[in-house]
Protein backbone atom coordinates (compact mmCIF):
# COMPACT_ATOMS: atom_id res chain seq x y z
CA UNK A 1 0.00 0.00 0.00
CA UNK A 2 1.58 3.35 -0.91
CA UNK A 3 1.34 6.32 1.28
CA UNK A 4 -0.27 10.10 -0.86
CA UNK A 5 2.66 12.65 -0.85
CA UNK A 6 0.87 14.62 1.83
CA UNK A 7 1.60 11.58 4.51
CA UNK A 8 4.74 10.18 3.22
CA UNK A 9 5.61 14.39 4.02
CA UNK A 10 4.79 14.19 7.07
CA UNK A 11 6.56 11.40 8.16
CA UNK A 12 9.53 12.60 6.51
CA UNK A 13 8.88 15.47 8.98
CA UNK A 14 8.57 13.73 12.12
CA UNK A 15 11.88 11.48 11.58
CA UNK A 16 13.62 14.79 10.81
CA UNK A 17 12.59 16.34 14.61
CA UNK A 18 13.42 12.80 15.71
CA UNK A 19 16.87 13.52 14.56
CA UNK A 20 17.29 17.27 15.47
CA UNK A 21 16.13 16.06 18.76
CA UNK A 22 18.31 13.16 19.42
CA UNK A 23 21.33 15.32 18.48
CA UNK A 24 19.93 17.76 21.17
CA UNK A 25 19.74 14.78 23.80
CA UNK A 26 23.13 13.87 22.43
CA UNK A 27 24.50 17.43 23.19
CA UNK A 28 23.07 17.81 26.69
CA UNK A 29 24.42 14.55 27.56
CA UNK A 30 27.74 15.82 26.66
CA UNK A 31 27.59 18.91 28.18
CA UNK A 32 26.41 17.35 31.70
CA UNK A 33 29.24 14.68 31.62
CA UNK A 34 31.74 17.94 31.38
CA UNK A 35 29.93 19.63 33.93
CA UNK A 36 29.70 16.14 36.60
CA UNK A 37 33.48 16.16 35.73
CA UNK A 38 34.27 20.17 36.43
CA UNK A 39 32.43 19.28 39.97
CA UNK A 40 34.11 16.45 40.65
CA UNK A 41 37.69 18.09 39.93
CA UNK A 42 36.16 21.50 41.91
CA UNK A 43 35.22 19.43 45.12
CA UNK A 44 38.84 17.35 45.69
CA UNK A 45 40.91 20.20 44.39
CA UNK A 46 41.63 22.21 47.75
CA UNK A 47 42.75 18.73 49.16
CA UNK A 48 45.41 18.03 46.41
CA UNK A 49 48.87 19.93 47.68
CA UNK A 50 52.06 20.24 45.52
CA UNK A 51 54.72 18.57 47.83
CA UNK A 52 58.21 20.75 46.84
CA UNK A 53 60.88 18.04 47.46
CA UNK A 54 64.98 19.29 48.14
CA UNK A 55 67.32 16.26 48.11
CA UNK A 56 66.84 12.64 47.50
CA UNK A 57 67.63 10.78 44.37
CA UNK A 58 67.70 11.61 40.84
CA UNK A 59 68.83 8.65 39.62
CA UNK A 60 67.34 4.86 41.01
CA UNK A 61 69.03 2.24 38.86
CA UNK A 62 68.89 3.39 35.44
CA UNK A 63 66.13 5.58 35.32
CA UNK A 64 67.12 9.21 35.65
CA UNK A 65 63.80 10.78 37.62
CA UNK A 66 61.47 13.74 37.03
CA UNK A 67 62.70 16.82 38.69
CA UNK A 68 60.15 19.56 39.91
CA UNK A 69 57.36 18.84 42.15
CA UNK A 70 55.02 16.07 43.17
CA UNK A 71 51.33 15.48 44.46
CA UNK A 72 49.73 14.45 47.89
CA UNK A 73 46.70 14.11 49.15
CA UNK A 74 45.06 15.65 52.64
CA UNK A 75 43.80 12.71 54.77
CA UNK A 76 42.92 14.46 58.07
CA UNK A 77 41.95 18.44 59.13
CA UNK A 78 45.56 18.39 61.26
CA UNK A 79 47.55 17.24 58.22
CA UNK A 80 48.41 13.84 57.64
CA UNK A 81 49.09 13.46 53.87
CA UNK A 82 49.47 10.41 51.54
CA UNK A 83 51.76 10.78 48.41
CA UNK A 84 53.70 8.06 46.19
CA UNK A 85 57.41 6.78 46.88
CA UNK A 86 58.26 7.96 43.74
CA UNK A 87 60.87 10.34 44.51
CA UNK A 88 61.44 9.53 48.69
CA UNK A 89 63.74 6.36 47.89
CA UNK A 90 66.06 7.65 49.33
CA UNK A 91 64.41 10.40 51.64
CA UNK A 92 64.61 13.47 50.55
CA UNK A 93 66.28 16.28 52.90
CA UNK A 94 63.01 18.49 52.47
CA UNK A 95 59.49 18.59 51.97
CA UNK A 96 57.28 21.50 51.93
CA UNK A 97 53.48 20.94 51.27
CA UNK A 98 52.01 24.17 49.39
CA UNK A 99 48.04 24.36 49.39
CA UNK A 100 45.84 26.00 46.87
CA UNK A 101 44.38 28.32 49.30
CA UNK A 102 48.44 29.67 49.97
CA UNK A 103 49.18 28.40 52.69
CA UNK A 104 52.60 26.26 53.31
CA UNK A 105 53.53 23.97 56.01
CA UNK A 106 57.11 21.88 56.34
CA UNK A 107 56.28 18.14 56.77
CA UNK A 108 58.23 15.05 57.99
CA UNK A 109 57.96 11.89 57.01
CA UNK A 110 55.68 9.49 59.45
CA UNK A 111 56.13 5.77 57.23
CA UNK A 112 56.34 3.96 54.06
CA UNK A 113 53.94 1.60 52.54
CA UNK A 114 56.71 -0.37 50.91
CA UNK A 115 53.89 -2.99 49.13
CA UNK A 116 51.25 0.06 48.15
CA UNK A 117 54.16 2.36 47.16
CA UNK A 118 53.25 5.16 49.32
CA UNK A 119 54.41 7.23 52.15
CA UNK A 120 52.44 8.96 54.52
CA UNK A 121 53.71 12.90 55.43
CA UNK A 122 52.17 15.09 58.54
CA UNK A 123 52.43 18.74 58.03
CA UNK A 124 53.66 20.53 60.83
CA UNK A 125 51.62 23.09 62.84
CA UNK A 126 48.64 22.40 60.58
CA UNK A 127 45.12 22.60 61.51
CA UNK A 128 41.53 22.98 59.47
CA UNK A 129 42.72 21.73 56.57
CA UNK A 130 40.08 20.47 53.66
CA UNK A 131 40.08 16.86 53.48
CA UNK A 132 39.24 14.03 50.89
CA UNK A 133 35.68 11.87 51.03
CA UNK A 134 36.55 8.48 50.40
CA UNK A 135 34.83 5.73 47.99
CA UNK A 136 33.75 3.14 49.38
CA UNK A 137 35.29 -0.29 48.19
CA UNK A 138 31.98 -1.69 46.91
CA UNK A 139 31.99 1.47 44.90
CA UNK A 140 34.44 0.49 42.45
CA UNK A 141 33.28 -0.58 38.85
CA UNK A 142 35.29 -1.16 35.83
CA UNK A 143 34.10 1.42 33.05
CA UNK A 144 33.40 4.23 35.38
CA UNK A 145 34.82 7.23 35.34
CA UNK A 146 38.42 7.62 36.34
CA UNK A 147 39.97 11.39 36.97
CA UNK A 148 43.53 11.76 37.63
CA UNK A 149 44.99 14.58 39.14
CA UNK A 150 48.11 16.43 40.09
CA UNK A 151 49.61 19.72 41.55
CA UNK A 152 52.88 19.59 39.66
CA UNK A 153 52.98 22.54 37.42
CA UNK A 154 50.86 24.97 39.07
CA UNK A 155 49.55 25.42 42.69
CA UNK A 156 46.86 27.40 41.79
CA UNK A 157 45.25 24.54 39.10
CA UNK A 158 45.59 21.02 39.01
CA UNK A 159 46.61 18.98 36.08
CA UNK A 160 43.97 16.80 34.81
CA UNK A 161 43.82 13.36 32.90
CA UNK A 162 40.64 11.67 32.54
CA UNK A 163 39.83 8.05 31.10
CA UNK A 164 37.73 5.37 33.03
CA UNK A 165 38.91 2.66 35.58
CA UNK A 166 39.81 -0.34 33.70
CA UNK A 167 40.35 -3.21 35.90
CA UNK A 168 40.47 -3.97 39.81
CA UNK A 169 42.40 -5.89 42.17
CA UNK A 170 45.46 -5.90 39.51
CA UNK A 171 49.61 -6.15 40.30
CA UNK A 172 48.40 -8.89 43.19
CA UNK A 173 45.18 -7.89 44.25
CA UNK A 174 47.05 -4.22 45.70
CA UNK A 175 46.23 -1.97 42.82
CA UNK A 176 43.26 -0.92 40.38
CA UNK A 177 44.41 0.26 37.14
CA UNK A 178 43.03 3.40 35.10
CA UNK A 179 43.13 4.49 31.28
CA UNK A 180 43.46 8.07 32.02
CA UNK A 181 47.07 9.63 31.28
CA UNK A 182 49.21 8.79 34.46
CA UNK A 183 52.90 9.82 34.67
CA UNK A 184 55.21 11.49 37.43
CA UNK A 185 52.73 14.76 36.36
CA UNK A 186 50.34 13.32 38.91
CA UNK A 187 52.41 10.51 41.14
CA UNK A 188 50.69 10.56 44.42
CA UNK A 189 48.28 11.91 43.24
CA UNK A 190 44.27 11.35 43.25
CA UNK A 191 42.47 9.26 41.20
CA UNK A 192 38.85 10.35 41.22
CA UNK A 193 35.53 9.35 40.45
CA UNK A 194 32.38 11.28 38.72
CA UNK A 195 31.26 12.74 42.80
CA UNK A 196 34.58 13.87 43.58
CA UNK A 197 35.33 10.59 45.99
CA UNK A 198 39.16 9.53 45.66
CA UNK A 199 39.18 6.02 44.59
CA UNK A 200 42.78 5.40 44.89
CA UNK A 201 46.13 7.22 44.72
CA UNK A 202 48.70 6.96 41.74
CA UNK A 203 51.70 5.43 41.83
CA UNK A 204 54.04 3.77 39.42
CA UNK A 205 53.42 -0.18 39.69
CA UNK A 206 54.86 -2.89 37.62
CA UNK A 207 53.56 -6.23 37.77
CA UNK A 208 57.25 -7.72 37.43
CA UNK A 209 58.85 -5.69 39.64
CA UNK A 210 58.68 -4.44 43.54
CA UNK A 211 60.95 -1.89 43.27
CA UNK A 212 59.98 1.89 44.10
CA UNK A 213 60.26 3.11 40.60
CA UNK A 214 58.90 -0.15 38.53
CA UNK A 215 56.28 1.07 36.36
CA UNK A 216 57.49 4.18 35.16
CA UNK A 217 58.40 3.80 31.73
CA UNK A 218 54.72 3.08 31.03
CA UNK A 219 54.28 6.68 30.58
CA UNK A 220 51.27 6.90 28.35
CA UNK A 221 50.99 3.76 27.65
CA UNK A 222 47.07 3.65 28.75
CA UNK A 223 48.07 1.56 31.66
CA UNK A 224 48.52 3.13 35.29
CA UNK A 225 47.93 2.03 38.52
CA UNK A 226 46.75 3.26 41.63
CA UNK A 227 46.28 2.21 45.34
CA UNK A 228 42.57 1.53 46.18
CA UNK A 229 42.13 3.95 49.02
CA UNK A 230 39.26 2.53 50.95
CA UNK A 231 41.36 -0.73 51.33
CA UNK A 232 44.95 1.44 52.12
CA UNK A 233 42.89 3.34 55.37
CA UNK A 234 42.72 -0.34 56.94
CA UNK A 235 46.35 0.08 57.84
CA UNK A 236 45.94 3.90 58.37
CA UNK A 237 46.59 3.99 61.85
CA UNK A 238 49.69 1.15 61.62
CA UNK A 239 51.33 4.01 59.10
CA UNK A 240 50.13 6.74 61.74
CA UNK A 241 52.27 5.01 64.54
CA UNK A 242 55.10 5.08 62.57
CA UNK A 243 55.33 1.68 61.33
CA UNK A 244 57.31 1.18 58.23
CA UNK A 245 54.20 -1.70 56.39
CA UNK A 246 56.53 -4.23 53.69
CA UNK A 247 54.65 -7.00 51.59
CA UNK A 248 53.95 -10.00 52.89
CA UNK A 249 55.34 -13.70 51.71
CA UNK A 250 54.18 -16.93 52.82
CA UNK A 251 57.04 -18.82 51.98
CA UNK A 252 56.42 -20.91 49.48
CA UNK A 253 57.12 -21.49 45.69
CA UNK A 254 55.01 -22.65 43.37
CA UNK A 255 54.76 -25.47 40.67
CA UNK A 256 55.28 -24.11 37.15
CA UNK A 257 52.82 -23.48 34.78
CA UNK A 258 50.62 -20.61 33.29
CA UNK A 259 49.73 -18.82 36.68
CA UNK A 260 46.01 -17.83 35.90
CA UNK A 261 45.21 -21.29 34.75
CA UNK A 262 47.82 -23.40 36.87
CA UNK A 263 46.38 -24.67 40.85
CA UNK A 264 48.24 -22.96 43.61
CA UNK A 265 50.27 -25.94 43.85
CA UNK A 266 53.30 -25.87 45.84
CA UNK A 267 56.82 -26.82 44.75
CA UNK A 268 58.41 -26.11 48.16
CA UNK A 269 58.62 -24.40 51.14
CA UNK A 270 61.42 -22.16 52.82
CA UNK A 271 62.91 -23.59 55.72
CA UNK A 272 61.56 -21.49 59.01
CA UNK A 273 59.24 -19.71 56.73
CA UNK A 274 55.61 -19.29 57.73
CA UNK A 275 54.31 -21.81 55.87
CA UNK A 276 56.52 -24.68 56.69
CA UNK A 277 56.04 -23.56 60.69
CA UNK A 278 52.48 -23.76 59.71
CA UNK A 279 52.80 -27.20 58.67
CA UNK A 280 52.36 -26.69 55.20
CA UNK A 281 54.73 -29.05 52.54
CA UNK A 282 55.65 -29.91 49.23
CA UNK A 283 52.90 -31.00 46.57
CA UNK A 284 50.16 -29.44 48.88
CA UNK A 285 47.30 -27.40 46.51
CA UNK A 286 46.43 -24.09 48.15
CA UNK A 287 42.10 -23.60 47.92
CA UNK A 288 41.71 -21.34 49.99
CA UNK A 289 42.96 -17.62 51.47
CA UNK A 290 40.98 -16.41 54.30
CA UNK A 291 37.80 -18.70 53.22
CA UNK A 292 38.07 -17.15 50.00
CA UNK A 293 38.22 -20.14 47.46
CA UNK A 294 40.88 -20.00 44.97
CA UNK A 295 41.58 -22.01 41.99
CA UNK A 296 44.86 -20.45 40.25
CA UNK A 297 47.75 -19.12 41.13
CA UNK A 298 46.77 -15.74 40.34
CA UNK A 299 43.67 -15.47 42.69
CA UNK A 300 45.60 -16.82 45.31
CA UNK A 301 48.47 -14.13 45.00
CA UNK A 302 45.44 -11.71 44.71
CA UNK A 303 43.67 -13.42 47.60
CA UNK A 304 47.07 -13.28 49.75
CA UNK A 305 49.53 -10.41 48.27
CA UNK A 306 47.39 -7.41 49.71
CA UNK A 307 48.82 -8.81 53.43
CA UNK A 308 51.58 -6.75 54.96
CA UNK A 309 54.28 -8.69 56.75
CA UNK A 310 53.07 -9.06 60.22
CA UNK A 311 49.80 -9.86 59.51
CA UNK A 312 48.17 -13.02 60.29
CA UNK A 313 46.10 -15.39 57.27
CA UNK A 314 44.06 -18.55 57.19
CA UNK A 315 45.14 -21.03 54.45
CA UNK A 316 43.66 -24.02 53.49
CA UNK A 317 45.41 -26.64 51.34
CA UNK A 318 44.37 -30.12 49.65
CA UNK A 319 47.14 -32.94 50.50
CA UNK A 320 45.92 -35.87 48.70
CA UNK A 321 42.45 -36.86 49.89
CA UNK A 322 42.23 -34.75 52.90
CA UNK A 323 41.76 -30.92 53.10
CA UNK A 324 43.36 -28.86 56.24
CA UNK A 325 43.46 -25.34 57.51
CA UNK A 326 46.52 -23.36 58.72
CA UNK A 327 47.27 -20.16 60.50
CA UNK A 328 50.19 -18.59 59.61
CA UNK A 329 51.74 -15.12 59.76
CA UNK A 330 53.40 -13.59 56.65
CA UNK A 331 57.21 -11.81 56.83
CA UNK A 332 58.87 -10.46 54.99
CA UNK A 333 61.35 -11.73 52.01
CA UNK A 334 64.50 -10.52 54.12
CA UNK A 335 63.35 -12.70 57.32
CA UNK A 336 62.60 -15.04 54.86
CA UNK A 337 66.09 -15.36 53.23
CA UNK A 338 67.75 -14.90 56.53
CA UNK A 339 66.02 -18.21 58.01
CA UNK A 340 66.57 -19.98 55.34
CA UNK A 341 70.50 -19.23 55.47
CA UNK A 342 70.32 -20.25 59.03
CA UNK A 343 69.08 -23.41 58.09
CA UNK A 344 71.44 -23.64 55.72
CA UNK A 345 73.95 -23.02 58.32
CA UNK A 346 72.81 -25.48 61.18
CA UNK A 347 72.46 -27.87 58.13
CA UNK A 348 76.04 -27.79 57.51
CA UNK A 349 77.52 -27.39 61.08
CA UNK A 350 75.13 -30.89 61.76
CA UNK A 351 76.64 -32.48 58.49
CA UNK A 352 80.25 -31.38 59.74
CA UNK A 353 80.05 -32.60 63.04
CA UNK A 354 78.73 -36.10 61.86
CA UNK A 355 81.66 -36.19 59.28
CA UNK A 356 83.63 -35.48 62.77
CA UNK A 357 82.24 -38.49 64.32
CA UNK A 358 83.03 -40.62 61.76
CA UNK A 359 86.44 -40.13 61.68
CA UNK A 360 86.76 -40.41 64.94
CA UNK A 361 85.22 -43.35 65.33
CA UNK A 362 87.67 -44.87 61.93
CA UNK A 363 90.79 -43.62 64.57
CA UNK A 364 89.62 -46.17 67.81
CA UNK A 365 88.75 -49.23 65.31
CA UNK A 366 92.75 -48.23 64.01
CA UNK A 367 93.95 -48.66 67.38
Amino acid sequence: MMCSPMKLLRVLQSLAALVVAGGAMAQSVEQLEQQAIRAAIDRVSPSVVQLQIIGGADRVDDVTLASGPSTGVILSADGYVVTSRYRFDPAPATVVALLPDGRQFPTEIVAHDFSRKLVLLKLTGAEDLPTVEVAPADSYRVGQWAIALGRTYRVDRPNVSVGMLSALRRIQGRAMQTDASVSAANYGGPLVDIEGRVLGIIAPMSPSSEKSIAGVDWYDSGIGFAAPLAEWMLAYERLKAGEDLQLGYMGVSLADGVARETPAKVASVSPKGPAEKAGLEADDVITAIDGIPVATQVQMQAAAKPHYAGDTIEVTYQRGDETATATLTLTTIAEIQEAAKAAKAEEDAAESEAEEGEDDSEEESDE
